[in-house]
């Protein structure tokens, strides 16, 4: 009897035991927890300030883009066009964020003076002043730095203009940038020189079996296109034949 006795205190002096160093083990998990969450969020912000340390600085170059974004006193341009989810990258053009100054602009035109609340999405900006890249980072989180210089501003409509002038030239000669025969999917850029600048733009078409087409299709080819109705807005246009220049 004394045994079973010395048995059941002895089970619940165990119990208490338990009882008393779970808590304090819950306690001491939830420090360790704090201290990894603390020494993570700690990594974290050396990451991002990795990301923002200068690898290089190009000073006083020109530079060009299509204005994808203006928010939150920055200027995105992008160094290409999209259509729809996919889009189409120009050696001629440069992606960076500017920032907004209220920095003179000039419109490319007319030569009027503004200042960046005249920026829309879809203009093509020219830029001159300090392309600075980080480490660690990729090509969209380039800055640019103005400096005291303007910003010359070719609006969109304008340069719309221009890209239906060079359709309605047939014997100017374009270029495929890019062909999928799978899909029939195929960009066409066009080179426009004005004034002093290269201001090129791409368009993009599928091929189908009522297009006529002379010659092997491939990147990098000179083509000729002759479209079935030029009068129509881009994005309506209709290509009847591609002749690719040898």
């Amino acid at each position: 009897m004394k045994k079973n006795i010395i048995i059941v205190i002895s089970v619940i002096l165990l119990v208490i035991l338990i009882v008393l160093i779970l808590p304090n083990k819950e306690i001491e998990d939830s420090k360790i927890g704090e201290n990894n969450s603390t020494h993570q969020n700690i990594y974290d912000k050396d990451d991002i300030s990795n990301r923002k340390e200068i690898d290089e600085t190009i000073e006083n170059i020109t530079i060009k883009g299509i204005v994808e974004l203006k928010s939150n006193g920055y200027i995105y341009i992008f160094n290409g066009q999209h259509f729809g989810e996919y889009g189409l990258e120009m050696e001629e053009y440069s992606t960076a964020n500017i920032n907004d100054k209220k920095q003179e602009c000039i419109d490319y035109c007319t030569s009027e003076k503004y200042d960046t609340t005249y920026i829309q999405e879809g203009d093509i900006l020219i830029c001159t002043g300090d392309l600075i890249k980080y480490k660690h980072a990729t090509e969209d989180s380039n800055s640019f730095d103005t400096k005291n210089n303007p910003i010359i501003i070719l609006k969109r409509k304008d340069f719309e203009k221009m890209k239906k002038e060079t359709i309605n030239n047939e014997e100017l000669a374009a270029t495929i940038e890019d062909y999928y025969s799978t899909t029939g999917e195929i960009y066409i850029k066009y080179d426009i020189s004005d004034k002093e600048y290269k201001l090129p733009f791409a368009l993009k078409f599928k091929i189908t079996d009522g297009i006529k087409v002379n010659g092997d299709l491939a990147k990098g080819k000179e083509v000729k296109i002759h479209y079935k109705d030029q009068n129509v807005s881009l994005n309506k246009l209709e290509i009847e034949t591609i002749e690719v220049i040898d």
